[in-house]
């Protein structure tokens, strides 16, 4: 007697997989547009959708990998089509990731300029020793050491 174990995640069909990366590749085009028009904050939108969608494609992709003969069962025509629908989200996925790769630079730079103007702020004036020189504060010695720098995630 031949028993098919239908516990746990199922290998989705080409056709159900297609539907997932195409959803997925839609979210990721969207988000870039939105990138690009300055809207992040829409992201949320489809949040959860996509952290759905995203699950279900790395559970799929890993019992393909797990078992790709049973993949190839399927008709040669459906295989071809997910492939090249997967190269089509792998190139979007590509350019969302070089966006949000920009964006946290440019915001980790805005970061940095901000912490040095606080710091600046923050230091007292130069005053003068009784030897006539110019006195430096040792807050000014840490901020100069440090070059007034500041890590992501650093409490102030």
């Amino acid at each position: 007697m031949n028993h098919i174990n239908t516990s746990g995640p199922q290998l989705l069909t080409p056709s159900e997989l297609l539907k997932v990366i195409m959803r997925l590749r839609e979210i990721l085009e969207e988000e870039n547009t939105l990138l690009a028009e300055n809207k992040p904050e829409a992201f949320s939108e489809n949040l959860g959708e996509k952290t759905r969608l995203v699950g279900q494609y790395n559970q799929q992709m890993t019992l393909i990998k797990n078992n790709p003969e049973r993949y190839r069962a399927f008709p040669k025509a459906e295989i071809d089509l997910l492939k090249e629908a997967s190269e089509a989200f792998y190139r979007v996925l590509d350019a969302h990731f070089r966006k949000l790769s920009t964006v946290k630079t440019v915001t980790e730079g805005l970061v940095k300029s901000v912490a040095d103007e606080v710091v600046k702020k923050k230091s007292p004036k130069n005053g003068y020793t009784a030897n006539a020189a110019l006195s430096t504060s040792s807050a000014q010695k840490n901020s100069q050491i440090r070059n007034g720098a500041i890590a992501i995630n650093q409490v102030i």
